[in-house]
């Protein structure tokens, strides 16, 4: 265990509560669009990409950005790389006090997966932590993500994984209108298979739209499902998972805690801490606010990969004051919220887009 890793979180998160620091302490990094699988709630498969980012240029990106505390890496499937466990290498190497790595992986080529992730962890990270992906029980799962004898692979993937000393994994679920009432059955799938199953060992979520990432904003993938039944859903995982164990934990629920506000008035549910705690870079390293606001605000390749001379443009901070103030597509996905429920944490008046307190701007107040 690392101290310092945690204290430095710490640190940088009680910073984010007041103003915005000189460089995101967290990072959604896509490193690959290619996937193997076909999902029904995703467009990233029908993609064929060409030119993306190096394993040099990641190198180099990650060196000059030593300031991370919280990378997830993320696909397309991340394992679909050939260099995927130098790239993981790259960031532990690059950051040293790097808390926590995370990516999710569909789960469909077990010894492949299992084989990386052991080479990771011969690193050593503070905190490795994999979500494989699941959308129900075999029948349903199958079906969304158009892949025949995916579910059994992604059981399979998600036991072995279990096995490694350090690693923590979890299934994680988006919930749509796909799926929106079928966690019951999920769970109860997988808990026949898997020894040891709890309820804490799902992560559950729900579905968003994104034009610049996931590719899906003409799948309408929440038009058919009534907020009322989608939030029926959500209070049901929280309840069946009890009463968080640790600070993930803590994370998962107070995200499940804010998805009613969300879906009854289509706002964020709190200011969002996208473009002051954290950014998306794409795999040919444009760099974006986060998933959901398809608003380029540079490309790694034009600043020599420094992505502090695009985090400090005038453009960044004055998107970062747009999202400050609700003008932004309105979301709450785990991948911003997360950061936005830590930084929002010791500041009153930052609930809601009425306010009730003057929060200070973090635009106008860097550090």
């Amino acid at each position: 265990m690392k101290p310092r890793s945690y204290l430095a979180l710490a640190r940088k998160a009680f910073e984010a509560n007041f103003r915005r620091p000189d460089h995101p302490f967290k990072l959604t990094f896509c490193i690959t669009y290619w996937c193997n699988y076909k999902c029904q709630t995703c467009n990233i498969w029908q993609m064929k990409p060409r030119d993306e980012l190096r394993l040099d240029e990641i190198r180099e990106f990650m060196r000059k950005s030593r300031d991370f505390l919280w990378v997830d890496l993320t696909g397309g499937e991340v394992t679909l790389r050939k260099d995927f466990v130098e790239v993981a290498h790259a960031v532990i190497d690059s950051c040293p006090n790097l808390l926590l790595l995370h990516f999710p992986t569909n789960g469909y080529l077990t010894d492949k997966i299992v084989e990386n992730t052991r080479a990771i962890m011969a690193r050593r990270p503070e905190k490795l932590i994999i979500t494989v992906s699941t959308d129900g029980d075999e029948a349903t799962n199958d079906e969304i993500r158009g892949i025949e004898g995916g579910w059994q692979r992604q059981v399979e993937t998600f036991r072995r994984l279990r096995e490694i000393p350090g690693v923590e994994v979890v299934l994680g679920m988006t919930l749509s209108g796909k799926n929106v009432d079928h966690f019951p059955e999920a769970y109860a799938a997988a808990e026949k298979v898997i020894p040891g199953l709890t309820y804490r060992d799902f992560h559950v979520n729900i579905v968003h739209e994104s034009p610049h990432y996931l590719g899906n904003a003409n799948l309408e993938l929440r038009r058919h499902v009534p907020p009322t039944k989608m939030l029926a859903a959500v209070k049901q995982v929280a309840r069946l998972r009890g009463v968080p164990l640790g600070p993930v934990g803590y994370l998962e629920r107070a995200y499940l805690a804010q998805v009613e506000r969300y879906l009854m008035t289509g706002r964020t549910p709190m200011r969002c801490h996208a473009l002051s705690a954290s950014c998306f870079v794409d795999s040919w390293g444009n760099v974006f606010p986060c998933t959901i606001y398809d608003r380029k605000l540079g490309n790694l390749r034009d600043v020599d990969y420094d992505l502090r001379r695009i985090w400090s443009s005038q453009t960044s901070v004055a998107t970062q004051r747009e999202i400050w103030n609700y003008d932004c597509p309105q979301c709450w996905t785990p991948c911003e919220a997360y950061q936005s429920i830590m930084g929002n944490f010791l500041v009153p008046g930052r609930l809601t887009p009425e306010g009730g307190g003057p929060a200070p701007d973090p635009a106008t107040q860097s550090g």
